[in-house]
């Protein structure tokens, strides 16, 4: 079965950052909605309408994304039940500098795919594509992916420095004028398929 990695949660560009701790614990937060709240839609930090993707809080979890439409999650328009989506987030220590972690997964167990009208009540209904287009009444060709019943966060968070971006990404270059951080962001941007040493890394690093 295929796993695929995709960078979630706050990033340096928004006011707030998801805390780590020094035992490795630590708090997602999500990105804002580039609208203000309204019902259905989540409200998160300092009031604001979140994009509350994955959402590990509801059962079923679920993860949407814009497979059809965006070139970062062109990818997972293979995925399929049985497939793996790893999570990872920027997360920021209280003392020392920011770095990426994984942060949680997500095994596939069903997918709504190119939901372009309401398809009704059903186990996507927490996911927060289908809570924005309520919202909104539009219905951009998103997908939903449902998780299996042990899809969770992570209890601690598992460091994602250049040592894993080499293993995962065989094609990784270190451009001078950029830092790690800002690589790593880079290599991770769009959501990718893992295969080979680097599959083998993620799915052992989760137990």
């Amino acid at each position: 079965m295929a796993v695929f990695l995709a960078n979630v949660g706050v990033n340096a560009s928004h006011p707030v950052h998801s805390p780590l701790s020094e035992d490795l614990t630590f708090e997602l937060f999500p990105i804002p909605e580039a609208i203000p709240w309204r019902p259905p839609m989540v409200r998160g930090w300092n009031g604001n309408a979140v994009h509350l993707d994955p959402d590990f809080v509801s059962i079923p979890a679920t993860y949407g994304d814009n497979c059809r439409r965006a070139g970062r999650a062109f990818s997972l328009r293979h995925a399929q039940p049985g497939d793996l989506i790893v999570f990872l987030a920027r997360l920021q220590p209280a003392a020392g500098t920011p770095g990426f972690y994984l942060v949680g997964k997500l095994e596939i167990d069903d997918v709504l795919v190119d939901v372009t009208s309401d398809p009704g009540p059903g186990w996507w209904d927490a996911n927060a594509h289908v809570r924005r287009a309520r919202a909104t009444q539009r219905w951009d060709s998103f997908w939903v992916f449902r998780g299996a019943p042990w899809s969770s966060l992570l209890t601690t968070a598992v460091p994602f420095t250049r040592t894993e971006t080499e293993m995962v990404f065989s094609d990784t270059r270190w451009p001078r004028h950029r830092t790690e951080l800002q690589t790593i962001g880079s290599y991770t941007r769009a959501v990718r398929r893992v295969e080979g040493r680097g599959e083998e890394w993620l799915r052992n690093s989760l137990r």
